[in-house]
């Protein structure tokens, strides 16, 4: 159960209200996460200018998929690994390529050369000199490496939110993996 409650258009704070009104045309539902961020009016539109921002840039679509599904399984997050799965899905992922991403695995060599440096940004906070140049040896620009520190930045905002929340998911659950 929810500890935090998430509000509707109706019971949301008035500036929240476009937001989720917004949200609903574009999901046809206002999900959880966006329930429960619309307490906060500012962390609502933090989020989803966060996502806006994300969208029109060099890593929408599947690799940002990629990347919130690993950062999502590393921080335990049911409910950003239902929605993410989703997400990917709708990208082109078969449900074992959403499957590899949690676990930081990718067919697709551009992705997991993504998912490698987000693993270690995460684990080291920053990486060395030596690993900075692998990865551009590896085809990594360097507007794509800030991109995926955004886009880790952003899944962890959702990750605590939901660790916090305890959100009740309404996606279809991921499955569980080893």
């Amino acid at each position: 159960m929810a500890r935090i409650t998430p509000l509707n258009i109706e019971n949301a704070p008035a500036g929240a209200k476009p937001v989720l009104e917004g949200i609903k045309a574009q999901f046809g539902k206002v999900p959880n996460i966006f329930g429960t961020l619309a307490h906060s009016p500012t962390a609502l539109k933090t989020l989803m200018g966060i996502f806006g921002t994300l969208d029109g840039g060099e890593l929408k679509g599947l690799p940002n998929e990629a990347i919130a599904l690993y950062i999502g399984q590393q921080n335990g997050c049911k409910y950003c690994t239902a929605a993410h799965t989703a997400k990917a899905k709708m990208a082109g992922a078969s449900a074992e390529d959403a499957i590899g991403f949690r676990k930081g695995k990718a067919t697709d060599p551009k992705i997991q050369t993504l998912l490698d440096f987000a693993g270690l940004m995460v684990a080291k906070h920053g990486i060395s000199d030596d690993e900075l140049k692998k990865f551009r040896d590896a085809g990594l620009s360097d507007a794509e490496m800030l991109e995926t520190i955004a886009i880790i930045v952003c899944n962890i905002f959702t990750n605590a939110t939901n660790a916090l929340a305890q959100t009740d998911v309404d996606f279809p659950a991921a499955p569980e993996i080893d």
